[in-house]
């Protein structure tokens, strides 16, 4: 895994931490910047759906990265490719 996508792995938890465990504005922060990437997340599996029906192995493991990581996980699809 690269360190970019631990880093985003990282961001994610710091921002599922204080949507959980702190109270008032901040939350309600946390918890819309978590909606925003999910929906934005959403979009890029539509957008790149083809791309990972065209590359080796799990389709549904595909999916799930580009949820996750979305262009970064792109990038390195387009680097195995290479």
């Amino acid at each position: 895994m690269s360190g970019a996508k631990m880093g985003i792995l990282a961001s994610y938890l710091a921002l599922a931490l204080v949507a959980v465990l702190v109270s008032g504005q901040a939350a309600s922060y946390a918890m819309w910047v978590l909606g925003i990437l999910a929906l934005a997340h959403l979009v890029e599996v539509v957008v790149f759906y083809r791309r990972c029906q065209q590359a080796p192995g799990s389709l549904a493991a595909h999916l799930l990265n580009v949820f996750l990581f979305g262009i970064f996980h792109i990038k390195e699809l387009d680097k195995a490719a290479q």
